[in-house]
């Protein structure tokens, strides 16, 4: 047995492509994907980190993103909360701030990220798809890696988070129990932490980790 597939076993972070990965992502769990007429996009209550670079990049381009909010969120100068803080959780350490959190009595937590619009979906994708580029074009980093997250530089599954208090937990059970890998559940998601490569070391580890027991 490779020393990941011991680390593995004794549930010890792994090593993928450069990145200490949780065991819990090896887990079969029966799990499904998110469904945002059942949660309202609960994790969208408040506002998120994002990189001062990544702000750059929205406002450059706040033309494509103010159509998809409603009017009362369309000037730019409400749409962060003005911290500067240094986050070296990225993939690339660097200083973040907040996105603006606004009051919404039609979401079941009073509150939402000043990005979610009516229709309880991120205006940053909805720009992204409407301008034809990837769904993440303008999504925040730990918007897209959601439900997964870095935790002192970890790739891990977000648990018990106090987002989930009231509701909205995307670790959501399956109809039918059926069992499934953490990270191929979340395929897209573990590889944008990782990379393609990483993933596909990640699956190969997996399935010997299977076959060796």
């Amino acid at each position: 047995m490779s020393e990941n597939s011991s680390n593995a076993a004794a549930g010890d972070p792994l090593i993928i492509n450069g990145w200490p990965v949780s065991p819990v992502l090896f887990e079969d769990r029966a799990l499904r994907r998110c469904r945002l007429e059942e949660c309202q996009s609960y994790c969208c209550s408040g506002g998120v980190w994002i990189h001062t670079r990544q702000v750059e990049d929205l406002l450059a381009h706040q033309e494509l993103i103010k159509p998809h909010l409603p009017p009362e969120r369309r000037d730019p100068a409400l749409w962060f909360d003005g911290t500067d803080e240094l986050d070296n959780d990225w993939p690339e350490a660097g200083n973040a701030t907040g996105t603006a959190v606004v009051d919404d009595p039609t979401h079941p937590a009073g509150t939402t990220c000043v990005f979610l619009n009516a229709e309880r979906l991120c205006a940053l994708q909805a720009a992204g798809l409407a301008a034809g580029e990837h769904p993440w074009r303008f999504k925040p980093f730990y918007c897209a890696l959601h439900p997964l997250g870095l935790d002192g530089g970890h790739v891990v599954l977000v648990e018990g988070s106090e987002i989930y208090t009231a509701g909205g937990d995307c670790s959501r059970p399956t109809d039918g129990g059926t069992l499934v890998p953490v990270y191929a559940l979340f395929d897209a998601e573990t590889k944008l932490a990782l990379g393609e490569d990483g993933y596909n070391q990640l699956d190969a580890l997996a399935k010997r980790l299977t076959a060796a027991t």
